[in-house]
């Protein structure tokens, strides 16, 4: 996630270079052509350009809405993961009696956080589970399809073999169907992508306008066309990375979801919880950018 007050324009100029570097060599060829060529489109009608790149601009800004809806949500599942984290340790240490099987499930949990966020990006994380759970576990968790929901299943049964009472129980089961409900959540989001329209159209109708956008201002700009249209393209281009970037915020893209330092800060919150001594500290900033 790109922190306000550290974000640059070189994170821009990295992500729409390309086009605009050729976007500003056919405004070029467009300009010298208007001038050294016949001047066959003298009268170029500027009007159907204008209200062809009014009509993509909302078209991007409300698909950019709806990415961004995707983004927000993604951060609200993963405060609530946060949260229920914490109750789930807290009910944990206060009502078991079983100070072993308590530390246990602060493990666990840590270990479901961590396993949660490499099963969003399509990683492999073994080795930063193989502190908190059995080696056996591991291993098993190696074999299965959701290897997060694995460890909370066995979670559950572990709280439930133990509860002293069924209201004891009936609480963690609260907690528990809410870290459910927040992974669900999460998973519709990764699974389920914006419609093709918004991933295909956007993309063809934004370089469509930039093509045709020298055209309609050759005439009044004249050899300003090139310096006109690239101002232009930056925002249009820009306007459509930034829907790229976030229709999908489980990626590990310096848009998305800081995963990584949500996941660090419930470690750090629940070793403290166990008052044991650690050497964690909240993720760091680099170049602007929170993973």
């Amino acid at each position: 996630m790109l922190v306000p007050g550290h974000a640059h324009a070189s994170h821009l100029w990295r992500y729409i270079s390309g086009p605009l570097i050729i976007l500003f060599c056919w405004d070029v060829l467009v300009t010298a052509a208007w001038y050294f060529g016949e001047s066959s489109w003298d009268g170029f009608p500027a009007l159907p350009v204008t209200l062809f790149g009014t009509a993509v601009a909302i078209y991007l800004s409300f698909r950019n809405a709806t990415a961004y809806a995707r983004w927000w949500e993604a951060r609200i599942l993963w405060g609530a993961m946060v949260n229920c984290s914490r109750t789930l340790v807290r009910d944990a240490r206060t009502l078991l009696t079983d100070e072993g099987l308590a530390r246990q499930i602060f493990y666990r949990q840590i270990a479901y956080v961590h396993s949660l966020r490499f099963h969003l990006r399509r990683q492999k994380g073994w080795d930063e589970l193989s502190g908190l759970l059995s080696e056996s576990e591991v291993a098993y968790l190696r074999t299965v399809a959701n290897p997060p929901n694995a460890i909370a299943m066995e979670t559950g049964a572990l709280l439930s073999a133990a509860a002293p009472d069924s209201i004891i129980r009936a609480t963690f089961a609260k907690t528990l169907a809410d870290i459910s409900n927040a992974q669900g959540g999460m998973e519709r989001i990764k699974n389920t992508p914006l419609p093709q329209q918004y991933a295909v159209y956007p993309v063809v109708f934004t370089h469509i306008f930039c093509a045709l956008l020298p055209f309609g201002l050759v005439e009044q700009l004249g050899l300003y066309t090139p310096l006109g249209s690239t101002v232009a393209g930056i925002l249009f281009l820009g306007l459509l990375q930034s829907g790229n970037d976030l229709q999908d915020p489980f990626e590990d893209g310096v848009n998305d979801v800081p995963m990584t330092a949500v996941t660090r800060g419930i470690e750090i919150d629940l070793r403290d919880g166990l008052r044991e001594d650690h050497e964690l500290r909240p993720f760091p900033i680099e170049a602007g950018v929170l993973k």
